[in-house]
């Protein structure tokens, strides 16, 4: 049953040992005290509240991007045609995964957080998404791509359809009637639940990221490039989020942290970064502008050792970025994090220009 529904069940009954601060201490990531009203003052997890505040001032719509050039580009044949077929397979998937990720958060993740801020921050979250998928049609329409191309590539190539389908399957193994965070296994299949939604803001998402800013570093695609900064500076702050929410559950509830449990999720990383090397390789083929397989292969190691780190899992492929360009898309003059220390600086509303 989802949280906020015991307060109200029966008639009216004055519960005087019941106080506002006595309400604050119960609260929980999961399992806490929740009459479902949200009340978001005072905060137990106050870095929610920063991240959602955070994504409000991150506001944009893709109205706001020109993809004149990506459509002269694109029509002028000023793209091989293996640079197309990557830049068709990268948004495929992007566009697939976003939403996936608004129906996972919406059913699976939010109806089971008893923290009021934290909920505002993944609600935000949703909306977003929402955004992302929205944004991608606007790409799509505006460059004059063919839809079936990129929404229904998955019925054509069989590996992107089977990521989709493992994405599915981890998505909702807790979609369930009779699950529930009450009991200690099931506390810890929300937790790995956490960490696959982390998976996909956080693994998933990479290889397409690195080839958009490829092509803008070779100006292609230039409207394309400034979308998907857009997108990712969104998508840091669904990895913190994400990461803030494993870690308190920790916290709060160390019991349901085992052996067995960080093995899993340990394992989880390290498959999800052997798909998402997978794909891009597919994407990318012998190699294009510069990204060669093994690059890319060590690139998405190097970002899945982050997230085990950012969970207190630690290093398994000890990996280097081998693309220190990128920081040239994620900073300064384009994005206000360290793309890979997600340090937020400052943020700008409706634009990447200040």
């Amino acid at each position: 049953m989802p949280v906020g529904n015991k307060m109200f069940q029966g008639d009216f009954t004055e519960v005087s040992e019941m106080s506002n601060q006595s309400i604050i201490n119960k609260r929980r990531m999961i399992n806490g005290y929740d009459d479902g009203l949200l009340q978001a003052s005072p905060l137990k997890h106050p870095w929610a509240r920063d991240i959602f505040k955070g994504m409000q001032k991150n506001n944009w719509v893709a109205e706001e991007i020109s993809f004149q050039k990506d459509k002269e580009q694109w029509e002028n044949n000023d793209l091989t045609e293996q640079e197309k077929t990557c830049f068709l397979r990268a948004l495929a998937f992007a566009s697939n995964l976003d939403g996936l990720l608004v129906n996972s958060l919406s059913e699976v993740i939010k109806p089971h957080i008893t923290s009021p801020e934290t909920v505002l921050a993944v609600a935000r979250q949703i909306y977003e998404e929402c955004l992302h998928v929205d944004s991608y049609s606007c790409m799509v329409e505006a460059v004059g791509l063919e839809p079936e191309e990129v929404y229904g590539l998955y019925r054509k190539d069989k590996n992107l359809f089977y990521k989709n389908k493992r994405v599915l399957e981890s998505m909702y193994q807790i979609n369930r009637s009779d699950f529930s965070t009450k009991t200690p296994e099931g506390a810890k299949e929300f937790l790995e639940a956490c960490s696959t939604n982390l998976i996909f803001e956080g693994v998933f998402f990479f290889s397409a990221f690195l080839v958009f800013y490829n092509f803008g570093r070779h100006n292609k695609m230039p409207g394309s490039k400034e979308m998907i900064q857009f997108i990712n500076r969104d998508e840091d702050l669904h990895v913190r989020l994400f990461v803030n929410i494993i870690n308190t559950i920790k916290d709060e509830q160390p019991e349901v942290w085992t052996p067995e449990v960080q093995a899993k999720i340990r394992q989880n990383i390290i498959d999800a970064v052997e798909m998402e090397i997978e794909w891009g390789q597919s994407c990318i083929g012998e190699g294009i502008l510069g990204i060669t397989p093994v690059m890319l292969k060590e690139y998405i190691e190097f970002i899945g050792d982050m997230r085990l780190e950012s969970i207190g899992l630690g290093k398994t492929f000890n990996a280097q970025n081998p693309f220190p360009w990128l920081d040239e898309f994620t900073q300064n003059n384009m994005i206000e994090t360290n793309f890979f220390e997600g340090t937020v600086r400052e943020y700008q509303s409706g634009s990447l220009e200040w």
